[in-house]
């Protein structure tokens, strides 16, 4: 994740950077400013220090993010643009509405043009151009409403739990026909460490016949993202 944004912003025409991980408001925006302005770094968090676990979780943040995010805030700090706070604290369906609103704020206050290119560090639920779950309107479905063009780009690891694998896809027609299919792992398609390509390189591209395998809203890969970045390792 933090490797491909620091390929994007390596290009100067993108103008800011706007992540969702760094609250509007609060402990979190003031401890990335500091560091992106100042060099100021907080004390590290180590979830094994005494009293770590009672933690009010905005001083987790204020001392995550920033080391979490350390190297693409160096590029921004040897590079200046502008560093966006649109992260809420809100969850449910409300949060893609504050995301938004977060965003529109952010980019009215420093008065950026709504045609000015940018990075957006979204999950992949927001970033979506068709919903991700049944009814729901996404961040960037928001963000197109209101007049900005968006281009999605997910990020797929070969990482896997009892939850589920982070790569697995599911055939399109399954969702119609409540079948049952074996999730398809998208990572063990290739071999190389990382790939990325377009979603939509064809009108047959076979991203158009599968969907998200926590996707429920019967819409397809292709339909919700341009391209993908296939991790391995």
């Amino acid at each position: 994740m933090t490797r491909l944004v620091r390929e994007l912003l390596a290009d100067q025409r993108f103008r800011y950077f706007g992540n969702e991980s760094f609250l509007n408001a609060g402990p979190t925006r003031q401890a990335i400013r500091d560091y992106w302005l100042r060099a100021i770094l907080p004390p590290g968090f180590d979830n094994a220090a005494p009293g770590a676990a009672a933690m009010d979780q905005q001083e987790v943040g204020r001392r995550v993010m920033p080391h979490r995010f350390q190297p693409v805030l160096d590029d921004l700090r040897a590079r200046p643009r502008y560093v966006l706070s649109i992260g809420s604290r809100m969850d449910g369906d409300i949060r893609d509405r504050r995301l938004a609103q977060h965003f529109f704020e952010e980019v009215a206050d420093r008065g950026i043009a709504r045609d000015t290119p940018g990075v957006l560090l979204l999950g992949a639920i927001h970033a979506a151009a068709a919903p991700f779950e049944l009814g729901h309107t996404t961040t960037r479905m928001i963000l197109e409403q209101h007049g900005y063009p968006c281009t999605s780009i997910r990020i797929l690891t070969d990482f896997a739990n009892d939850n589920g694998a982070d790569d697995g896809v599911l055939p399109l027609a399954s969702f119609a026909d409540d079948a049952d299919p074996p999730v398809i792992r998208l990572t063990s398609l290739h071999l190389q460490p990382r790939i990325c390509f377009s979603t939509r390189a064809a009108p047959d591209s076979p991203f158009f016949s599968v969907r998200d395998q926590s996707s429920d809203s019967g819409r397809s890969l292709a339909e919700q993202y341009e391209f993908m970045v296939l991790h391995r390792g």
